[in-house]
Order: structure tokens, then sequence, then C-alpha cells
């Protein structure tokens, strides 16, 4: 299964959210490929450094390059999940024929609608939050993705 999360910039919550699932997804056996990108990239830039910090404390390693969102990534992927309710207007509006497969992250782990938090220029403790934030929804996530299987 190919997973693809969706922010503005790729430099924060989807490169965290990439980073944390695939620890996720190892943990419950779940067979994943992880990718993340923006919507608005300008270049390669790096992950902020509170979101490396971050995920540094759970062990868990951000070496990021950002990328553009693409029509080749999301027809490779499986399911696409956006950080905000506006990520997932915008990636519709441009690529209607791959609506099928876009959902914000927290309509689908929960199904509640809501935005995940934009740490964005905040301090580690904000990145801290949106990490746990994250981490939360990635955890229902996974148990999702492994009762489909289960019942499959």
């Amino acid at each position: 299964m190919n997973i693809l999360f969706v922010c503005t910039g790729n430099t924060c919550r989807s490169p965290m959210a990439q980073a944390l699932f695939a620890s996720i997804a190892n943990e419950k056996g779940l067979r994943v490929t992880v990718k993340s990108a923006g919507i608005f990239v300008s270049g390669a830039g790096k992950a902020s450094p509170q979101a490396v910090e971050a995920l540094f404390e759970k062990s868990i390693p951000l070496n990021h390059s950002s990328s553009k969102l693409t029509e080749n990534l999301l027809h490779e992927a499986d399911y696409v999940f956006t950080m905000t309710i506006q990520h997932k207007q915008l990636i519709v509006e441009q690529f209607a024929d791959a609506q099928e497969k876009i959902f914000t992250l927290k309509e689908f782990a929960t199904g509640t609608e809501g935005d995940v938090s934009d740490p964005f220029g905040g301090s580690l403790s904000i990145y801290q939050e949106t990490r746990d934030e994250l981490e939360a929804l990635l955890y229902q996530l996974a148990e999702k993705f492994k009762q489909d299987r289960t019942s499959s």
C-alpha cells in the first residue's frame, strides 16, 4: 500500500507524518510505502530543525528534502492524507480524478472534520504538540488499516 501525506511546504507536518507513520507501520507489521509532499514547495528545502528535534526525541530520524505534489505522486498513492480541509480542497480542484483517494488525516482516522495544527515558525514545544497530535492520529490510522486487512 502506498500512502502520501500532504501539507503546505513539506517541511513540518507531512514529513513528520511520513516518518512517524513509517515507524508505526513497522511496529504494527503493516506493509506500506510512505511519502510526503507539499502543495506550495519552492526548491528542495529541508525539514524544519524543530521538526527534526521533535522526532529525534522519539528516536525517529528525519532526513528530509521537500517535494512538490505532482500528478505522478498522486497517481502512485493508494491513499492521500492532507493536513487540512483546505489542502484537500485545493488538491481535488486540481486533480479531480484522484478525488476518491484524498482525505484529511483527521477525517479518515477519526471520522471527524478538522485540521492538524500547523507548527510552522513556532517553538520546539509547538512542534512537540503537533508531533503528539500526529502520532495519536497515525496510531488510529494504523489500527484502521490493520482492521481492514484482517476483515478482508
